[in-house]
Order: structure tokens, then sequence, then C-alpha cells
């Protein structure tokens, strides 16, 4: 195996206490449905709708969790080309003294860091630069999630910006 790879994967166990494993129902390939653009801010009307593939992996001996973010999909990105079309990866590392994940996510010319906590049932990400801006998996089981890109409006009102509904890939897939 590459030192890379081996280094980068550790030992599956990690040290992170079931109770904060939040992520670990993520684990594994997906494919997903990306909506937009949404018609009148009504996130029940996008304008648009792309194939994705999500996929998470543990790292760092186990205390962190990787993840890559493809939208368009690979099998979708020459039948429907996005101008924004966003490839990025994701790093979350549990962090033990304030039981939170700090996660950096970087695409093209662009880092965002968060902090993710459980919020009411919710993982929920806080962009560190602007705190009104928030990820969240709003639902997470064992073969579906609905995640969102949101923003808290000042009057405590939620402007959804995008959102992915997520299956799990089949084995023979």
């Amino acid at each position: 195996m590459d030192n890379f790879i081996e280094a980068l994967y550790g030992q599956p166990e990690g040290t992170i206490p079931e109770e904060y494993d939040w992520f670990a129902p993520l684990l594994g390939d997906w494919e997903f449905d990306y909506k937009d653009k949404f018609i009148d801010g009504d996130h029940n009307r996008p304008q648009r709708q792309l194939k994705g593939e999500w996929i998470f992996r543990r790292v760092l001996n186990g205390i962190g969790i990787e993840d890559m973010f493809i939208c368009p999909s690979r099998a979708t990105r020459e039948t429907s080309p996005q101008p924004d079309g966003e490839y990025g990866v994701g790093l979350r590392i549990y962090n033990s003294k304030t039981h939170c994940y700090d996660m950096v996510y970087a695409c093209k010319s662009k880092f965002t860091n968060l902090c993710f906590t459980m919020e009411n049932g919710i993982l929920t990400g806080t962009v560190l630069e602007n705190p009104n801006r928030k990820w969240r998996f709003v639902e997470r089981n064992e073969n579906t999630f609905h995640w969102q890109n949101i923003i808290i409006q000042e009057n405590g009102d939620i402007t959804v910006n995008c959102e992915v509904f997520g299956k799990r890939k089949s084995e023979e897939a």
C-alpha cells in the first residue's frame, strides 16, 4: 500500500467517543440529488437539479472524517456540465476539548472553516467567517441523508441556498 494512503487511513478504531461519533452514519459512498436556485425562494421549487457523489471515510487513525464532494457527478459531468460545478474535499477532526469537529473544506480557489456541533438532533457546521452561514445534515439515516447550506437571517428566518438528498450507493453500482 502507498505510504501516504496507509498513514492517512491509519487504524480503523478511533478515539472519538461513541456519543460524539456523529459522522459514522455517513461513512461510505453516496449518490445524491442537488437542488438550488429556488423559484421565489421556495425550496420545494428548485430551478436547477443535478446528480452528484459524496464519499466519506475515516482518516488519521480514526480521529478524522474526510470527504469528497463531486457535483455534477462523474457520470453526468459530460452531459450536464456546470460552470460552477464543485469538486471539493473536506477534513473534519474531532476536538476532544470542545466535543465538536473542526473542519476545513477546500475547492477551487476557496477554503471554508467550520465547527460542527449537534443542535437539536441536527448535525450543524457553522462557518467561522460568518456564523449566520451554516451547513447542516438535517437528516442522517443508514441509507439516506438530507444536507442543506443555509443562512440564518437577522429575524431568525432560514434561507436555503442549496440542498442535497443523498442515497447510499449500492455495492453492485
